[in-house]
């Protein structure tokens, strides 16, 4: 019985150190090559989407071979949480090239892919994308919330049938994408006219030059809480971010008058 007993207490304490080492070794923070290897593991969605968040967040998180990483996640990623996070790094470390891969998630079964998808084409701009954006815009079965991030990214995009899919918005029934619709309205124009879809209709029709008004877009930013595995990592810490323009578009500051244009057209 001394014998069993015995056993039993040993058995009861291997199992204890097992626990405690397993502990340990969780609170251990993985170190950049961890995190790329769990970012990369075909077992575990868990893992890529982990090791994803941690590589993105991080000051080197725009490195090439990464970034092809995270286009290999979006295209290929089947666990809808993993590759919400892949179409979140792309957005956030890609070109105005990869605008129309993240574009293709907006019609993604998932709600978190879609939603992701709006968000990261405020980061991007790229004229390629403004049809997907505006089919979901005007898709009253989609989701308000992604709706509302879809009319931000359109106030990027200083084109008549953005400005007829934005006016359409402010007749949605949902408040929220109305004013997000009227806030890219004011960006593309510089007017401010209200919700009232009339109203802008009628100063459309009678203005020369609609979008000589135009402000400089700048996407917005979004913050969230550190989650205890980044806090463990301390090389990914998330960078506090400021609205900025989107890769692709240059600040009215920056861009070139259309006689620059033409001089060198013509070789001035």
């Amino acid at each position: 019985m001394a014998g069993l007993a015995c056993s039993v207490l040993l058995a009861g304490c291997a199992t204890i150190g097992q626990d405690l080492n397993a502990l340990g070794r969780s609170l251990v923070p993985p170190t950049p090559r961890e995190a790329a290897q769990k970012m990369l593991n075909p077992h575990d969605p868990d893992d890529r989407r982990e090791g994803t968040v941690l590589l993105s967040n991080s000051t080197f998180g725009g490195v090439e071979v990464y970034v092809r990483a995270y286009r290999d996640g979006v295209t290929y990623e089947n666990d809808p949480l993993a590759k919400a996070a892949f179409v979140r790094a792309l957005a956030r470390h890609g070109t105005v090239d990869d605008a129309p891969l993240i574009a293709s998630q907006l019609t993604h079964e998932h709600y978190q892919v879609r939603w992701e998808a709006a968000k990261g084409l405020q980061r991007l701009h790229n004229p390629a994308v403004v049809g997907d954006l505006l089919r979901v815009l005007g898709d009253d079965v989609e989701d308000a919330d992604i709706r509302l991030e879809v009319a931000v990214a359109l106030g990027q995009y200083a084109e008549d049938r953005v400005f007829q899919g934005l006016i359409s918005a402010l007749d949605a029934r949902e408040l929220a994408v109305n004013l997000a619709a009227e806030q890219s309205l004011r960006t593309l124009t510089g007017q401010s006219l209200g919700p009232d879809p009339r109203m802008w209709l009628a100063w459309y029709d009678a203005a020369e030059e609609p979008f000589a008004g135009e402000q400089d877009y700048l996407y917005p930013t979004y913050s969230r809480r550190q989650s205890w595995l980044e806090k463990l990592a301390f090389w990914s810490s998330p960078v506090v971010e400021y609205p900025a323009p989107p890769a692709g578009l240059r600040p009215s500051t920056e861009r070139r008058t259309y006689e620059e244009e033409q001089g060198e057209e013509s070789g001035g």
